[in-house]
C-alpha cells in the first residue's frame, strides 16, 4: 500500500477507513467491550478479568504468562488484575508443583459463581453480534477472523 493522496489541506479523502479490517475490528472489539463493561458492572469484573476468569474456567489452573497469552493482557497489568481479583476471593495464587519458580492462578468457588453469572451476558451479546448471520455466514465470518489472525501471527 503507498501514500496516500493528499489534497490541499492535508487531508486524505480518498482513504476508506471502514474498508479497512483493523479499523472495523477495532472498532468491534471496542464496541464489544463497552457492552459487556455496562452489563458486567454489577458483578464487579473488567473486561480484562472477564477474560481472566473465563480462561480458567475453560483451560483450568495456568501460570501467569500462559494465562496473560489466553486473557490477552501484558505482565505488569495481568499480575495487577491478578492481585485484584485475589483481594476479591476469586482467583487464588500458588507455587507450581512441576515448577518452584512458577505460579499458577486457579479459580476459587467464589470465581467460578462469577464465571456463572458472566457466562449468560457474553453468550447474549455474541449472539446478538452474529444477528442476522445464517450458519454458513457464521461459520464463514469465523473462518475468515481465524485466517486473519494466522495472517498475523505469521507476521
Amino acid at each position: 500500500m503507498g501514500l496516500a493522496q493528499q489534497d490541499e489541506q492535508g487531508l486524505a479523502p480518498d482513504i476508506d477507513l471502514e474498508r479497512m479490517p483493523s479499523f472495523l475490528l477495532n472498532h468491534i472489539v471496542h464496541q464489544y467491550h463497552q457492552t459487556l463493561q455496562s452489563r458486567l458492572k454489577s458483578v464487579g469484573v473488567s473486561t480484562l478479568k472477564m477474560r481472566i476468569v473465563i480462561s480458567l474456567k475453560i483451560y483450568g489452573r495456568l501460570t501467569v504468562n500462559e494465562l496473560c497469552g489466553y486473557a490477552i493482557a501484558e505482565q505488569p497489568t495481568m499480575s495487577r488484575a491478578l492481585d485484584s481479583l485475589e483481594d476479591q476471593k476469586l482467583v487464588e495464587r500458588q507455587v507450581s508443583t512441576e515448577d518452584s519458580r512458577l505460579r499458577v492462578v486457579s479459580l476459587t468457588s467464589a470465581g467460578q459463581k462469577v464465571f456463572d453469572k458472566i457466562h449468560p451476558e457474553i453468550s447474549r451479546v455474541n449472539d446478538s453480534m452474529m444477528a442476522g448471520f445464517s450458519a454458513s455466514e457464521r461459520e464463514a465470518f469465523l473462518a475468515g477472523l481465524t485466517r486473519v489472525l494466522a495472517n498475523l501471527r505469521q507476521g
